[in-house]
């Protein structure tokens, strides 16, 4: 059976792990329109790790790849399909990073821009018609933008029409886009043909699929995660019955939110301590106390 990258997890071994980190930074390179290796050696990914049986254990890993570049921070995520509800969440976890970049007692005009790139096979969003869609945050009750460096974009591959691939290095961020919805190698290859950073990137995908442990790894992966939807909404059915049913799914959506905000903290906070990033830079980054975290350091006996 053919695996596609629209599994977040196969997302995020080919563009969010070192070993790989050349696909990233071509990828983020035709995002942004910048010359063909000006990200080079100059961006690491916050949240890389390896996927293998001992951490695939985590059922809670974070599947979104956080970078850091020299004047901003940078969070991309893969959905499958992408409506309201993932749409908030990932709202909300975008302004916990802007809300944490800046530092106590640094200058505003200092701190970094924080940028969000939501790639989705589909979206059910009404204003998401166009391949690319740029949003921006506003304040509810006066309609302000909140910032001019909080910027987010959704790519719907779902609107990507072209049947006809160039040969060579030309349109190459189309062409990543296709061989991420690409339901074959024998279509990647058509779509890669001719670029050789292509070509390497469907050899690595082919690599990561064809590999046994990773086939099975990536089957425990989505049973597991199977049954946790299943134990959500069943919870969230008796949340919901003893809080009334208006008022329970309110409050349910709400403490969802802010639980994934928490558990994607502490994802990222144990990713960097196993990355041996310093105290501090952890601090910076997610807004959590250096007391916490040495806590969480010493729970993972590093």
């Amino acid at each position: 059976m053919f695996y596609s990258l629209s599994n977040d997890l196969l997302f995020k071994q080919i563009f969010g792990t070192k070993k790989n980190i050349r696909f990233l930074e071509v990828l983020l390179e035709e995002i942004k329109g910048l010359p063909r290796g000006s990200l080079h050696q100059k961006i690491s990914v916050l949240n890389s790790y390896p996927l293998n049986k001992t951490n695939l254990s985590n059922k809670t890993l974070t599947s979104d790849i956080l970078v850091d570049l020299p004047d901003e921070i940078i969070n991309l995520e893969m959905y499958t399909s992408f409506d309201q509800e993932k749409f908030t969440k990932s709202k909300m976890y975008f302004f916990r990073i802007y809300a944490t970049e800046l530092q106590i007692g640094q200058n505003y005009d200092q701190k970094k821009k924080v940028t969000q790139y939501n790639i989705c096979l589909k979206s059910s969003l009404p204003f998401t018609q166009n391949l690319k869609t740029e949003y921006l945050l506003k304040e509810k009750e006066k309609n302000y933008i909140v910032d001019k460096d909080l910027k987010g974009f959704i790519y719907n591959l779902d609107k990507i029409k072209s049947d006809r691939y160039n040969v060579g290095e030309s349109n190459l961020l189309e062409r990543m886009l296709l061989l991420i919805k690409a339901p074959s190698f024998e279509i990647q290859e058509k779509i890669a043909e001719g670029s050789e950073i292509l070509m390497d990137l469907v050899k690595e995908i082919r690599k990561l699929i064809y590999d046994e442990e990773t086939r099975e790894l990536k089957n425990m992966r989505d049973k597991w995660r199977d049954e946790d939807r299943k134990e959500a909404r069943e919870e969230g059915l008796k949340e919901g019955l003893k809080a009334g049913i208006s008022k329970g799914i309110e409050q349910g959506i709400e403490q969802g939110i802010e639980q994934g905000i928490e558990q994607k903290e502490l994802n990222i906070i144990t990713n960097m301590l196993e990355n041996n990033e310093s105290i501090p830079k952890i601090a910076q980054y997610t807004g959590a106390s250096t007391q916490k975290i040495e806590k969480i350091k010493k729970s993972l006996s590093l």
